[in-house]
């Protein structure tokens, strides 16, 4: 059986690699000299598709991005530089002899259908046509820019680009530039050239959630909150609570009222933004945050509420757009971002065509990409089966009104998936969901580690097709590999104050218990004494204040416990 991947990227490898490991016959065609994707930095090739900036840092730590079986250095930063991420790829595909499998500068034209076979013609631009069996499309969603619409744009004379064109801040020395949008690419843009552009101003329309990347502790933000304790409670609490519980830890950094970036929403209504300099660089004065555009003239913007600012270059941060056009549409039909696709990855009349990483997770896209790779792998060599049409098309019925009741009305809410819940959906499909229960039993203290600790991607490689020996281990040394790039100057700690290990946590939490239970029982008896002449029987007063101390127990176990998660890591 043979496999046809388009796109040698951080989605393409891996689903190079799932094909290999079921057994089936792949080749990979990309489009450019080498492998990686937006992460092949090449500044002057933005022709063949989108590339990172020269200042990017990866916004999930190397331990939530990474792939399943292969843990980055320890001596990495945590928030790698994209010369570290492409390098961290290159090693991957090394090491499970990938790039053999890739035919470099080969630029896929036309895939269509054979209507008496049902193979897949792909036309290459060289013009060859090949024939497959299978289709993996691993192209992304970050190839193809999108332009807004705006006021008399075309009486501006400034320089005009999108975020898409920014490659380095050389050539903005000096000049007044305003940017259009709030997203991550908006905020890496402005903060790259704060400190040499004459002015830099932000314009949104409906503001955002400002996230960081360093958490408590110094510790990375996702290998805190990406944990199964995290997800349970998510599940569990009213999702009121939960987003009252995360922008009030926004508002400890920075209160998004004063600098005018609180938006709307609910902070689990959209894509948070992450950036860790904004706040400085906006009380320094370096970056300005406005209003929506209304309109321009030759050299300035001017914003709803009159107030103008000068503008050399005008930057549209406004987003990309995505689809397939060199196939046809009778294969994949994605119009308008819409995306009926099984789970994301399956055209609901299809089991030969797979769509990897078109997807937009809070969380990092390399582990999904993968485990979506390794599900459709299975589904091409015949080893797990989808269900019929019909429950396909409810399924994807069922996620556009679940992202509808959740996210606020916008046409980039149309791929958002949460990383834990979709990463167990697929696993559960696969066979390699971790047997949580087994290991309560078993293994309590590696189920402790697993429950409390982050979610990394080698916990779907304990079990289940293609498990890997080293994912025990691997779990367990998260810790080191975090820390190890961090701490280059030994310090004397005293020993009661030492953090890192499970025990540290229950000790901290035993003791909250032992403390909080021993002030229930004392009053509840204080409460027994003092009854026997109330007319109340003595129950009621024993059972309430054992509501109240449990619930006082839990909230104080609830805030501390934010404390506590930089003992698990």
């Amino acid at each position: 059986m043979r496999v046809c991947v388009v796109g040698a990227g951080a989605s393409g490898l891996p689903a190079i690699k799932a094909c290999l490991e079921e057994g089936l016959d792949v080749v990979c065609f990309e489009k450019s000299a080498d492998i990686g994707g937006l992460w092949n930095y090449r500044p002057n090739q933005k022709s063949i598709g989108g590339t990172v900036m020269e200042s990017t840092v990866v916004n999930t730590s190397k331990e939530m991005m990474a792939y399943s079986d292969f843990p980055p250095p320890a001596e990495y930063a945590n928030f790698m530089h994209h010369t570290k991420v492409i390098e961290y790829i290159k090693d991957y595909a090394k090491h499970y002899g990938l790039v053999e499998k890739i035919r470099f500068n080969t630029t896929v034209k036309r895939i269509s259908r054979n209507a008496d076979d049902g193979k897949y013609l792909v036309s290459l631009e060289s013009g060859e046509i090949e024939e497959f069996d299978k289709l993996m499309l691993c192209t992304g969603h970050h190839a193809q820019p999108s332009y807004p619409e705006l006021k008399n744009l075309d009486k501006f004379k400034g320089q005009v680009k999108h975020a898409y064109d920014y490659t380095n801040p050389s050539g903005y020395e000096g000049k007044d530039v305003f940017l259009l949008g709030i997203g991550n690419s908006a905020l890496d843009i402005a903060v790259d050239i704060a400190k040499i552009a004459k002015s830099v101003t932000i314009s949104t329309r409906r503001g955002t959630w400002i996230f960081n990347r360093v958490s408590q502790g110094g510790m990375p933000y996702d290998v805190q909150l990406f944990s199964r304790y995290y997800d349970v409670l998510l599940k569990t609490v009213p999702w009121t609570l939960a987003n009252d519980f995360m922008e009030h830890r926004l508002q400890q950094r920075m209160d998004h009222d004063i600098y005018g970036l609180r938006p709307d929403h609910r902070f689990f209504q959209q894509h948070p933004t992450v950036n860790d300099a904004l706040a400085n660089l906006l009380c320094a004065g370096y970056i300005t945050v406005t209003e929506d555009i209304d309109t321009f003239t030759e050299d300035s913007v001017i914003v709803k509420g009159g107030r103008e600012f000068k503008c050399d270059v005008f930057v549209t941060c406004t987003g990309y757009t995505f689809d397939f056009p060199f196939v046809d549409s009778e294969i994949v039909d994605i119009k308008n971002q819409q995306v009926p696709l099984y789970k994301y990855v399956f055209p609901t009349n299809s089991d030969s065509v797979a769509v990897i990483g078109l997807i937009q997770p809070i969380g990092s896209i390399a582990p999904i990409s993968e485990i979506q790779s390794r599900w459709a792998a299975r589904v091409f060599a015949g080893r797990c089966a989808l269900p019929s049409s019909k429950q396909q098309i409810l399924d994807v019925v069922q996620k556009k009104e679940d992202m509808k009741r959740r996210y606020f009305d916008s046409i980039k809410h149309t791929i958002q998936v949460d990383y834990m819940t979709y990463m167990d959906e697929i696993a559960e499909i696969i066979g390699c969901l971790p047997p949580m229960k087994q290991y309560l039993m078993s293994h309590p203290r590696f189920w402790m580690k697993l429950f409390m600790g982050p979610n990394v991607p080698y916990v779907y490689r304990l079990v289940g097709p293609h498990a890997w020996d080293g994912a025990e281990q691997a779990i367990w040394t998260v810790p080191e590999r975090v820390k190890k790039p961090l701490k280059n100057r030994q310090c004397r700690t005293r020993k009661h104050k030492k953090r890192g290990t499970t025990d540290e946590y229950f000790r901290y939490a035993t003791q909250k218990v032992i403390a909080t239970n021993i002030s229930i029982l004392f009053c509840s008896g204080l409460l027994l004494y003092c009854s026997a002449t109330a007319t109340l029987p003595p129950a009621i007063y024993f059972l309430s204040f054992f509501l109240f101390f449990t619930l006082y127990g839990a909230t104080l176990m609830w805030f501390d416990l934010q404390y506590d998660m930089t003992t698990i890591i």
